[in-house]
């Protein structure tokens, strides 16, 4: 910057010690602080924005319904959105399998009658069932509380004199016996009486007498 001589005014070059014009010292006015400019504020350092922390995302609510309207997650037990105000359907729930029916159980096997007895008078055929291996004939008797296999009651039974616990005819194999069980008017088996309590052979055709009632031992095919 030149220097001002404070003698003539001249202005000399910068470091000059004596003026070029007079000759004045200029060591006073090179030493003197020259009018310094107006120092320029230092620009204000503005700091950067601060980077704005990332917001903490909430974890996700256990069965939330999501609006349809705008997808925002709400409470479980909500009926409307928290954000928009959209009316919320509950999520469709999974569908319960049917229950697996369990097959069904073939009834039990109906015990098919291997022998008859038929009456002679009127031709009725009276099945004998041996589910239990033998077959109880006589008359029935609700005071008694007897119920034979075979009741001959509606059948003229009593007429004929057919006690309440006749006979029994027993099925053993292939083979059948008739037995008398101390009968008021005793058991007769092709017109012979038989004793009782001593089972007999019985064959397909028999003729059998209880008191007066005949009928024919049968045994099916």
């Amino acid at each position: 910057m030149p220097i001002k001589c404070p003698q003539c005014g001249m202005e000399n070059l910068d470091g000059a010690l004596f003026c070029d014009e007079c000759g004045a010292s200029l060591t006073e006015v090179a030493a003197q602080p020259s009018e310094a400019a107006p120092e320029e504020a230092a620009p204000t350092e503005v700091a950067p924005p601060a980077e704005a922390a990332p917001a903490e995302v909430a974890p996700p609510v256990v069965g939330a319904l999501k609006c349809p309207s705008c997808g925002h997650e709400n409470p479980p037990d909500a009926r409307f959105c928290e954000n928009c105000g959209a009316a919320l359907t509950a999520p469709a729930s999974v569908p319960t399998p049917a229950p697996v029916e369990a097959p069904p159980v073939a009834p039990p096997p109906v015990a098919v009658p291997v022998a008859a007895l038929v009456i002679a008078e009127t031709g009725t055929e009276l099945p004998l069932d041996f589910s239990k291996g033998e077959v109880l004939i006589g008359r029935a008797d609700p005071v008694s509380r007897v119920f034979p296999d075979v009741d001959l009651t509606p059948h003229g039974g009593y007429e004929a004199g057919v006690s309440r616990k006749h006979c029994r005819i027993i099925k053993q194999g292939d083979q059948f016996f008739l037995e008398d069980l101390q009968s008021t008017n005793g058991t007769k088996l092709n017109g012979r009486f038989i004793p009782p309590n001593q089972p007999q052979l019985l064959n397909d055709g028999d003729v059998l007498e209880l008191g007066a009632f005949k009928v024919t031992f049968k045994v099916k095919a």
